[in-house]
């Protein structure tokens, strides 16, 4: 075998190996973007504000990686918290669920009307 021919068979392999198909990822779910999350401006970590179609308030903790999280009407609240096994899975609490699309939450509680909030800058 010449160094031609395994010049030809190295250039083969690189180029089918450029060609190999990367799995497209679509954007992040709230979840992935808060998983790293340590601080904000507030100095709470991971807490993000969200305004609520109940005209109320809600302050959402992201903990233990994006898979749990605290709901706060306020801050000094206390916390219902809810979990889930994997990232962009439902999170269950003992008497909630909150389901995460894009910029916004809906919480749902047996009893009572679904609660959908919008991600806020500020309050």
């Amino acid at each position: 075998m010449t160094m031609y021919h395994v010049g030809l068979g190295l250039g083969a392999v690189l180029i089918l190996a450029g060609c190999s198909e990367q799995p497209q990822k679509g954007p992040p779910t709230e979840q992935e973007i808060h998983a790293a999350d340590s601080a904000v401006a507030s100095r709470a970590p991971g807490r993000h504000p969200y305004r609520c179609d109940d005209n109320k308030t809600l302050l959402v903790d992201f903990k233990d990686q994006g898979l749990t999280v605290e709901l706060r009407r306020d801050a000094k609240a206390p916390a219902a918290v809810l979990t889930a096994p994997l990232q962009g899975l439902q999170y269950v609490g003992d008497a909630e669920t909150a389901t995460f699309s894009g910029n916004q939450i809906k919480i749902e509680a047996p009893g009572k009307r679904p609660v959908l909030c919008q991600k806020a800058t500020r309050l």
